[in-house]
């Protein structure tokens, strides 16, 4: 039975939930649309207050830090009751200040005491937020940006390092900018100009990709699983810079490929696309939940070439990958590259974390490349923007299998930007740079004997 519950309670309950390690915010907002009965526009709303606190956690801890009496130590309910009231009285401009704060000291009734702080500090930071002076870019670029732009300062510290302060500036810029929805035509069931028909028809505004071929850009879209095109398999939900590493692959039909590390099945279905689903496909991932969601997708995508198999890619034996005239190892990575979409991850990584995935990424990378027979291509890639997790994992990988080559990415993706593919030849790109995620990706190919 749904719970009648206000989307500020919702979304208060759904950020005492992502203070936990091992959640996700896209599965906490799935959980909390289920289980409540909300409008289409207090799901808005519900959207809106999550993702936006999770994204500015920085900025509005600083803010408030400035109105705390700091002998208080904050409870967690009412250090995201505080972000959640700043929240709405520093971005939200269609929000009146004092419905913002009503709003947040009803949530803390019935403790007296705490409806007094609440409504003090608030109140405190309607009147004085926009007095406060951030450290100076100048003086201070990594604690400028880290507050101005709400991003971990370590992480900022690491950006700067490697990339300087302008890059810094403009990519987290750019990775505070809601991303948009696009979406992968299925081939296999339709073609572009159908779909856009369909979308069309049902009062979608359509953009074609500038960096994808089978890439919509989707505008003002109700719920997609409202829409007949999406029931029908006509589309897959994916960034357009996740359908690039399948290009670099370029399988062919009747070839026999193997996706490691497959679910959710994005670049399993699109390698069956374009195989037309002739061949053999081989999907592997380490548990049975995620086969499945592997299985349902290619179900519904009208797929019947792909085999699923649960397997851990790191220590398993992996003997199919033998005979494979192609291998996609989407690794396991930090998922930097896509803040825009995830702004939760940056909260969740340690440098520690970074290290340990490279690891882990390349004992992948090492384990399917002892099987692979000569002439074999496999494609690495991630979604990260991290140099540990990629080019310096191809590199180690390379030191220690000099019969493997790297092929130029730009000679199998014409369609990309030239400045998305690095003087090595790797594919890397930007939200900044190129109004995507960002993905790496490397076509490595076993020399023939």
């Amino acid at each position: 039975m749904k719970k009648e519950m206000s989307a500020r309670q919702l979304a208060l309950d759904c950020l005492m939930q992502l203070e936990a390690p091992n959640t996700a915010i896209a599965p906490v907002m799935d959980q909390a649309v289920q289980r409540s009965d909300l409008s289409p526009a207090d799901r808005g709303l519900l959207n809106e207050l999550v993702y936006g606190v999770i994204r500015w956690r920085k900025q509005l801890d600083w803010t408030l830090w400035h109105f705390i009496d700091h002998r208080f130590r904050l409870d967690r309910r009412i250090r995201n009751l505080l972000r959640l009231g700043a929240y709405q009285l520093l971005h939200l401009d269609k929000i009146p200040p004092h419905a913002a704060i009503y709003e947040a000291v009803e949530l803390a009734k019935p403790k007296r005491r705490t409806v007094r702080f609440i409504n003090a500090v608030l109140r405190a930071v309607q009147r004085e937020a926009a007095r406060l002076q951030y450290p100076s870019l100048e003086s201070h670029p990594e604690r400028h940006i880290a507050f101005t732009l709400s991003y971990p300062l370590w992480l900022v510290k690491r950006w700067i390092a490697q990339h300087g302060v302008s890059w810094t500036l403009e990519f987290c810029r750019a990775s505070n900018q809601i991303a948009g929805l696009s979406i992968r035509v299925n081939t296999l069931k339709t073609d572009r100009d159908a779909l856009i028909q369909s979308l069309t028809d049902d009062g979608v505004s359509v953009k074609d990709s500038q960096i994808a071929p089978e890439g919509l850009l989707l505008v003002d879209s109700p719920p997609l699983e409202s829409l007949p095109a999406y029931g029908d398999g006509w589309f897959y939900v994916q960034d357009e810079s996740a359908m690039l590493a399948t290009h670099l692959l370029r399988p062919q039909p009747g070839e026999k490929i193997v996706d490691l590390c497959a679910a959710p099945g994005g670049k399993t279905t699109h390698i069956a696309q374009l195989m037309g689903d002739t061949g053999q496909i081989i999907a592997v991932d380490v548990s049975q939940d995620k086969v499945q969601r592997i299985a349902e997708n290619c179900q519904r995508l009208g797929i019947t070439n792909v085999q699923t198999c649960i397997a851990d890619a790191a220590d398993a034996a992996l003997g199919f990958v033998a005979d494979a005239d192609g291998v996609l190892i989407d690794v396991p990575c930090s998922g930097l590259g896509t803040l825009r979409r995830h702004p939760d991850i940056c909260w969740k990584k340690t440098p520690e974390q970074i290290d340990a995935l490279a690891q882990l990424q390349l004992c992948i990378l090492q384990n399917a490349a002892r099987k692979i027979k000569p002439g074999t291509v496999l494609v690495y890639s991630t979604c990260s923007t991290e140099a540990e997790e990629n080019q310096k994992v191809v590199h180690r990988f390379l030191e220690n299998h000099p019969y493997f080559i790297v092929e130029n990415a730009g000679d199998f993706l014409p369609f990309v930007p030239t400045h998305a593919i690095t003087p090595e030849g790797f594919l890397q790109t930007f939200p900044h740079q190129h109004g995507v995620d960002g993905v790496f990706a490397a076509r490595l190919k076993a020399k023939e004997l």
